[in-house]
């Protein structure tokens, strides 16, 4: 695939004073603990995964989103997979993986070839689409609405691969981080890995009783900018599922941050990645 000449531009927005501000007031945030009025910051053992099996977690493929934000009309997602020498010993993605991945993520290589890509008319259109980036074959369609608790409906072009029927995603709470969807009548759900963690996931298949661990996504702290690394497990969950239901939760990430400025004048979030 040809490098795009707008790209950069699309892929990493350039951030403003006031976004530079919220960045700083979202680092104090972190370092010096949360707020329990604060909605972003419930949490409860439902919010966790560490109830998840994690035994038999075998990822077979590393991505990393690149950054975005709030007002990007493009996402990118590409595949490191190959280029990734740090390897993955289990439990949290370490911070070494974490660097790693990031430094890869600034190859101008790699990044203008990726692998997904994700494109709204508008930065404040309600639809996306998903598109294989090297044949620019649509994959699915992303509606979400303009709260952070809005459900996020998927769909899917008629014999998909990766679905059969749509997806509706959508918090167990209106103030919880916990998202959750049905797909082949097997649940699924994103998890924060705990309530000091927000920039660390879980994504989580259940069958039954049993819960296994399916996907990890981590970024540096950050709300109002977000981008990270994402491994997936393919034997337990749809990579394309994977990555397009990580962005949903990064949109809610950034939605909450909006939500945060509204309600008491700042505190957004942290600096992405």
């Amino acid at each position: 695939m040809a490098p795009h000449s707008t790209q950069d531009a699309d892929k990493y927005p350039p951030i403003g004073q006031q976004d530079e501000e919220m960045i700083k007031q979202g680092i104090h945030k972190a370092e010096s603990g949360f707020d329990d009025k604060d909605p972003d910051s419930s949490f409860d053992e439902a919010d966790g995964a560490t109830a998840a099996d994690e035994t038999n977690f075998n990822p077979n493929r590393t991505f990393y989103i690149l950054r975005h934000n709030l007002f990007s009309k493009e996402i990118f997602i590409i595949d490191i997979t190959s280029a990734l020498h740090v390897p993955y010993t289990g439990g949290e993605i370490t911070d070494e993986l974490r660097d790693a991945a990031r430094a890869l993520s600034e190859n101008k290589t790699l990044a203008s070839n990726p692998i997904y890509r994700f494109k709204a008319k508008h930065w404040w259109s309600s639809e996306r689409s998903m598109f294989d980036a090297a044949s620019s074959t649509e994959l699915a369609t992303w509606k979400q609405g303009g709260t952070s608790w809005s459900h996020a409906i998927i769909s899917f072009p008629p014999q998909s691969p990766h679905s059969t029927h749509p997806i509706v995603m959508q918090n167990l709470k209106w103030y919880k981080r916990t998202n959750e969807w049905v797909r082949n009548s097997i649940i699924y759900s994103w998890r924060c890995d705990s309530k000091k963690k927000a920039n660390r996931m879980t994504l989580v298949k259940k069958v039954g009783a049993k819960e296994v661990v399916a996907g990890r996504y981590v970024q540096r702290w950050g709300s109002w900018v977000t981008g990270g690394v994402l491994l997936v497990d393919g034997k337990e969950e749809d990579e394309v599922i994977a990555c397009l239901t990580a962005c949903v939760m990064l949109r809610r990430m950034q939605q909450r941050a909006a939500e945060r400025t509204r309600g008491a004048g700042g505190g957004g979030g942290g600096g992405g990645e």
